[in-house]
């Protein structure tokens, strides 16, 4: 950080601060509204280093909007989809304005050049600033928001997650088959060997999510997905899905059964609190317009060896999840 932004900074945590500390939370408020208008680079910095501390304080729940939808999967592919059939579920049925984002890409917009470089390793420090990238998304898109994301839910130091019931309004998860999914990766041109590294995690290496903030100067940060097995159970669990109002959808649900999984997903937008109409017709004309290649794509062969070894790894909740599901 620059030595002006560092003086502007001190500034402004000497100016709220006080305010913090007397409880004198009108004020506070007022003054960080100002501070947004005269300054949105030093207001998220502040934001940067008190996020953490601020969601615990209930007195300072004005900071939060609650107005973030995620769209979560283990492949961006079908984090994609479903968060396309969501933007259209809004386009058709509500007059609420929704930006459609891609977490990390438009955090690494958003942050400047000096202070992206803090999150280039899957450290502690990135860790602790999920709050605050949310936040400082919500300032640069009021209103909702669907964001993407491939990341398994974390929780780091037991107070830190990877967001927040003051953030989040709902989140969707698709849920597919690990044997779909290495018969994706193959045919999508990876080795067996690699599809599996994939798909289990063996490496336990994160993703990183790149992009150019200008000609010659690049940023990018981890987006760790983790193995199938660490983000499924991650995102399905039922304190995240109570918490934070998860609703779990079935990949081949939404390929064969579309119109019955989108009266779904709108019920659930609708008991979240969003200004949606659960209109059978309109929602119809949403899956008429559907397309997808995925019904008509071969796939590859898997061998026994194959199986035996996605099968431990994933075996639990291979049998949790799809032992009793009938056939589509």
């Amino acid at each position: 950080m620059s030595i002006l932004k560092n003086i502007k900074l001190n500034y402004t945590t000497k100016l709220l601060n006080p305010s913090i500390e007397k409880k004198d939370f009108t004020n506070f408020q007022k003054s960080f509204e100002d501070l947004k208008k005269i300054d949105t680079k030093i207001a998220n910095k502040y934001i940067k280093y008190n996020s953490t501390d601020f969601i615990e304080n209930e007195e300072l729940n004005f900071l939060f909007n609650k107005n973030i939808i995620w769209a979560n999967s283990f492949r961006k592919k079908d984090t994609n989809l479903i968060s396309n059939l969501i933007t259209k579920i809004f386009h058709q049925t509500s007059n609420d304005k929704i930006h459609h984002l891609n977490f990390y890409e438009d955090v690494l917009k958003t942050l400047e050049q000096d202070d992206a470089q803090d999150y280039k390793s899957f450290s502690d420090v990135f860790l602790k600033s999920h709050y605050y990238f949310q936040m400082m998304l919500d300032n640069k898109y009021p209103g909702t928001k669907v964001i993407n994301t491939n990341s398994a839910f974390f929780e780091f130091e037991k107070k830190i997650h990877f967001t927040h019931h003051k953030l989040t309004r709902c989140y969707f998860y698709v849920l597919k088959h690990p044997y779909q999914i290495f018969y994706e990766l193959k045919n999508e041109g990876f080795e067996a060997q690699a599809a599996l590294n994939i798909l289990c995690n063996f490496e336990n290496r994160p993703e990183f999510v790149k992009i150019k903030k200008d000609e010659n100067n690049e940023v990018s940060c981890p987006e760790n997905a983790k193995s199938w097995e660490t983000n499924v159970s991650s995102w399905t669990n039922e304190n995240a899905q109570i918490t934070l109002r998860g609703l779990t959808v079935y990949y081949d649900e939404l390929l064969y059964k579309t119109e019955d999984k989108l009266i779904e997903i709108a019920a659930h937008l609708k008991e979240s609190g969003f200004g949606i109409d659960v209109n059978p017709m309109e929602l119809s004309k949403i899956a008429e317009s559907f397309q997808s290649d995925e019904k008509e794509k071969p796939i590859s062969e898997i061998s026994n060896k194959e199986k035996k070894i996605i099968d431990r790894e994933c075996g639990d909740l291979i049998e949790k999840y799809f032992s009793e599901r009938p056939s589509i």
